[in-house]
């Protein structure tokens, strides 16, 4: 028998803020049990999101090849009951959850070597992120190897921060970043250079890359500072509240990839290209 070649290098998967729960965010396509027998059916939109999360978690498994997967779960896993919203499936939370963890079962399938949980923001996941903090318990008690935060002794995270061979990784869910198009990417430089000079005044090694989220956007620092920011997508597509305070704004939807050989590390956005808005005309 062959002896099996073990992982060379590593693959990092980031995703956040699914929603789940959200009736704009992700789901499987499969009708929804209601807590009083009744069913929730999926939309189209939603189901052009799934497909999108199958078509990302299959770049990820070919990306993984031959690679050690580490997953992070960068916040709002989610959606929660928030500001009297219409938009959710169900306020019972148990239903969110369920949600929740069919759409995992994507990435878990692939068996990663870590799973991360980031703490989101307690209007979508409780106080405190007490429902991430749950996700990550119910993951850790079913096998899952989650990475448990050793000064809290939590299984989840507000602000992670580890090592993957060479590089240097933070992630928390909350951010910074330009409201408007040209000014995004100013804003995340802004913010790397403060994370760069905040850890320099520490004595402390700064990291290389600072993973942010929250906004539904993405925007990257680059090269203009040490420490790279880079805004993640998301996987919920606009709610009425983006309609009101960014009508001509969409979200941007996907996940990011880490790939680490050695020495050299590279980072991929997987973007999914939204169908044009449809126009009304006549004749």
């Amino acid at each position: 028998m062959s002896k099996r070649t073990p992982p060379q290098g590593m693959l990092i998967a980031v995703v956040s803020d699914l929603h789940c729960g959200s009736t704009v965010g992700l789901a499987t396509p499969d009708p929804v049990t209601l807590d009083d027998g009744g069913t929730y059916v999926p939309t189209d939109a939603q189901r052009w999101l799934w497909r999108h999360w199958l078509g990302y978690w299959a770049t990820v498994r070919r990306l993984a090849a031959g690679r050690n997967l580490i997953v992070i779960l960068n916040g709002d896993a989610m959606d929660g009951d928030h500001h009297g919203t219409a938009q959710i499936v169900s306020r019972h939370p148990g239903t969110q959850f369920d949600i929740l963890l069919k759409c995992l079962a994507v990435p878990l399938a692939l068996r990663p070597r870590h799973v991360i949980v980031v703490r989101g923001t307690e209007s979508h996941v409780g106080k405190s992120g007490s429902g991430e903090e749950a996700l990550a318990r119910h993951l850790l008690n079913t096998g899952v190897p989650v990475v448990p935060c050793p000064d809290t002794k939590t299984a989840s995270w507000w602000h992670f921060t580890g090592t993957f061979g060479p590089l240097l990784v933070s992630a928390t869910h909350h951010g910074r970043i330009g409201q408007r198009p040209w000014t995004k990417g100013n804003v995340s430089s802004n913010l790397a250079a403060q994370i760069f000079y905040e850890h320099a005044a520490r004595g402390q090694r700064h990291p290389d890359i600072a993973l942010r989220s929250h906004y539904h956007k993405t925007a990257d620092s680059g090269d203009s500072h040490p420490v790279r920011v880079i805004q993640t997508p998301a996987w919920q597509l606009a709610t009425a509240y983006a309609y009101r305070v960014a009508a001509d704004s969409l979200a941007d939807v996907g996940g990011l990839t880490i790939s680490i050989d050695n020495a050299e590390w590279t980072v991929r956005k997987h973007l999914a290209v939204p169908d044009p808005t449809p126009t009304w005309s006549i004749a």
